[in-house]
This record gives C-alpha cells, sequence and structure tokens, in this order.
C-alpha cells in the first residue's frame, strides 16, 4: 500500500492538468466581426485617440476594409505563422492609417482582442485591436 500511494498521487496531478489552449490562428480572429484600435502607442506615448471612431474589418481574401464614418479606405494584411507576425497596408493619405501600416509581431491573441507590438522599429509601437 505504501508504494501505491505515490503512483496514485502521481496518476491523479497529471490527470488533472489540462493542455494549455493553443493559441488561435489570428485570420480566423481577424476575420470575424469587426475591430476598433483600443490601444496605439509609440515610446510609450499613448496615441490611441486618434483612432476614435475607426472600424476595421478583415476579410479572408486578405484585404482590409477601414472606415471613420465618412470615409472608406482599403488595403491588404498578412500574416506569416512561422515568424509569428501580421503586416498590415492601407492605401490613404491620412497619417493614422500611415502610421499602423507595417510589419507588426504577434504579442497577443484572442478572439475578442490582438495586440502586436513593434519592438524593432524606432520609435517602438504597440498597436492592439479589439472586437466590436
Amino acid at each position: 500500500m505504501n508504494k501505491l500511494l505515490p503512483v496514485l498521487l502521481l496518476l491523479g496531478v497529471f490527470g488533472s492538468c489540462r493542455k494549455p489552449q493553443d493559441t488561435p490562428p489570428l485570420q480566423s480572429i481577424l476575420t470575424d466581426g469587426v475591430w476598433r484600435i483600443s490601444l496605439y502607442k509609440q515610446n510609450n506615448n499613448n496615441y490611441t485617440y486618434l483612432y476614435s471612431g475607426w472600424q476595421f474589418r478583415f476579410n479572408n481574401d486578405k484585404t482590409v476594409n477601414v472606415s471613420n464614418g465618412t470615409q472608406t479606405f482599403a488595403g491588404t494584411w498578412n500574416e506569416d505563422p512561422r515568424a509569428d507576425n501580421f503586416t498590415i497596408n492601407i492605401t490613404s493619405t491620412e497619417q493614422e492609417l500611415s502610421e499602423i501600416s507595417h510589419l507588426w509581431f504577434n504579442k497577443l491573441l484572442t478572439y475578442k482582442q490582438v495586440l502586436f507590438h513593434n519592438d524593432r522599429a524606432n520609435p517602438t509601437k504597440e498597436l492592439q485591436f479589439t472586437k466590436l
């Protein structure tokens, strides 16, 4: 019985452990719904207010439509799961859209929120989308 107790305890510990959920693919997250920018920072300066009212719809064909309520802009997006990065390119003369149009690295991916960063650029940047 003394030898059986440790084995039973180990079985209980390993049996109760759950495998963490794998991060869902970025495409399945982004193409499900409409998104807004809930955070945009450069060198720890918060510029999120510049994106108030902007809405982003990411399409399965790797296009993105962006609207601020009066104007609509088109662009493209792409992901590289092996490199864990995301690229967005929006055709616009709007400074706000130019600021976010480049390569981003995945930091956090959930079904309601995606957070990207780029600490290889100067200035360092963070970009977060939240589902509406």
